[in-house]
């Protein structure tokens, strides 16, 4: 099996909307051959020093579990400003002409929202979330970076939205949360506490309370 390490390059608004929902990383096309080719990825996304930063960038913050998954190959860049689109346009003409995106292989869960803190979705609503990785024919797309998620449990997500893509995590670090239930006493079958939300990544450095999103809800509907 053939192996490939690929190097990440920082995302530029010159070809999406803000530098946070779309990977941009560099990679060579599938080999002719039927020799299996794996790729090592891995993304460049800002990172935020607290729950609020992070809140205040997504437009979207729900908590969910998923219900489906597939493996797609997408052209993950979407419409730009104007200003942007010149630019990027200016840049095909410097470079010749070249491709400035390309089809990589996603992971692409449907999440059936049970909350919406911030944005347009509502309880029962189904959103599309893509993570950078998956298998499709011969390729294989390999990205330590996030983690994956598992139809057995409730997440937390916070999001950036594309009206012809799939949402995206802000980061892979950061933007994702797993919701443990409120335990139970040994002699009762009441719950005995609330439920726990923790980093569904372990090296992530910000820790998310339920009050912090009830907060982030209050205040978006006071909008």
């Amino acid at each position: 099996m053939r192996k490939i390490q690929i190097l990440t390059l920082f995302a530029s608004s010159i070809f999406i909307l803000s530098a946070l929902g779309c990977s941009s990383v560099t990679t060579q096309t599938a080999s002719t051959s039927q020799a299996p080719i794996t790729v090592i990825a891995s993304e460049d996304f800002p990172s935020y020093s607290s729950i609020n930063d992070l809140s205040d960038r997504a437009d979207t913050i729900i908590k969910g579990n998923v219900i489906q998954t597939r493996v797609e190959a997408l052209n993950d860049r979407v419409q730009a400003p104007d200003e942007d689109q010149e630019i990027a346009q200016n840049a095909e003409l410097n470079e010749g002409n070249e491709e400035l995106a390309f089809d990589k292989i996603y992971t692409i869960h449907t999440i059936q929202v049970a909350e919406s803190y911030k944005g347009t979705f509502a309880a029962g609503d189904t959103i599309e979330v893509k993570q950078l990785g998956g298998q499709l024919d011969n390729t294989e797309i390999i990205n330590d970076d996030h983690v994956s998620l598992i139809p057995t449990k409730d997440y937390v997500l916070f999001l950036e939205t594309y009206k012809d893509t799939p949402a995206s995590l802000l980061n892979s670090i950061q933007s994702l949360y797993v919701i443990k239930p409120a335990s139970k006493s040994s002699q009762s079958t009441e719950q005995t506490s609330s439920p726990v939300i923790v980093s569904a990544n372990p090296e992530n450095d910000l820790t998310l309370s339920l009050d912090q999103l009830n907060q982030i809800q209050s205040e978006e509907q006071s909008k």
